[in-house]
């Protein structure tokens, strides 16, 4: 389908966005798949620790991921209950559709983050692989960073000559507050299962260290979870 089609006055067809919500029940589905995968992989290990002390940070992007994953299904059914002729920026059919496709982009790279972030940490430190763990890890930050910039940006970028004044502001909004949100939550379960303090500058920190996200799944906690 091109863009033309999805940038119709009338807003993008109903097919289109049949296609979102499929792909949004995918998403959920890997989520809970990586939940599950998780909890065996936990049942099958020696240590002592609960579950939620050990995959604290799996719990969180579970979470985060699922409601990503919602955002985007709610985004696109409120996009099939709009008309074309409401001119409202909370009417508007596009704008609907833009906000669910960035929060699935979102949901993809939690559910990236959840079904691998075990896997890379195991391949390296199982099979002392170091090599092939550390070309994993770049694969997965080149997908993490197109999931979190390049692609919602690139979306955005197609629909702006569009979009009216108040559509902009509306998706650059929810955008900016959706990927705070995605950071900002990853960031402090980090900061808490390395067992540091949540200060401003801790958590900014972590933050930033989120950017590049899977390179930090090659190295173990710094410190045990706090309880």
């Amino acid at each position: 389908m091109s863009i033309s089609q999805l940038n119709a006055a009338e807003g993008p067809p109903d097919s289109a966005v049949q296609n979102r919500l499929t792909a949004a029940g995918l998403v959920l589905a890997t989520l809970f798949f990586s939940g599950s995968f998780a909890l065996q992989l936990h049942a099958q290990s020696k240590t002592s620790r609960t579950f939620a002390e050990t995959f604290g940070y799996l719990e969180v992007t579970l979470v985060v991921g699922a409601l990503m994953a919602i955002v985007s299904i709610t985004g696109l059914l409120a996009c099939q209950q709009c008309l074309a002729t409401d001119r409202a920026w909370y009417k508007s059919k596009r704008v609907w559709f833009i906000v669910a496709t960035v929060a699935q982009y979102l949901s993809i790279s939690q559910a990236m983050s959840a079904g691998l972030t075990e896997l890379v940490f195991g391949v390296k430190h199982t099979f002392e692989a170091g090599f092939l763990a550390q070309m994993l890890a770049v694969a997965a930050s080149l997908l993490w960073v197109l999931l979190l910039w390049v692609a919602p940006l690139h979306a955005l970028r197609s629909w702006w000559p569009h979009l009216w004044r108040g559509e902009r502001v509306a998706v650059t909004v929810t955008y900016l507050v959706l990927l705070v949100f995605v950071l900002l939550s990853n960031a402090m379960i980090y900061v808490i299962q390395d067992g540091a303090q949540s200060t401003f500058w801790s958590v900014l920190r972590a933050v930033f260290r989120q950017l590049l996200q899977p390179m930090l799944w090659l190295n173990p906690w710094t410190q045990p979870a706090l309880t």
